[in-house]
């Protein structure tokens, strides 16, 4: 029984921390987007501003 309850206490630890994670981790305003950087541009990962939060 003990270990039932250590392995939902488990899996509920891991759903929760989860669904937490950002894209990214900093330079970001109050609603979570920014400007890509002349840097990102080149690499074709982005084109302006954009989001990392859901809305």
């Amino acid at each position: 029984m003990k270990k039932i309850i250590m392995i939902l206490i488990a899996v509920a630890l891991l759903v929760g921390t989860s669904s937490t994670a950002f894209a990214h981790s900093g330079r970001t305003d109050k609603r979570g987007g920014h400007n890509c950087s002349a840097k990102s541009k080149q690499k074709g990962l982005c084109t302006g501003y954009h989001y990392h939060k859901k809305k």
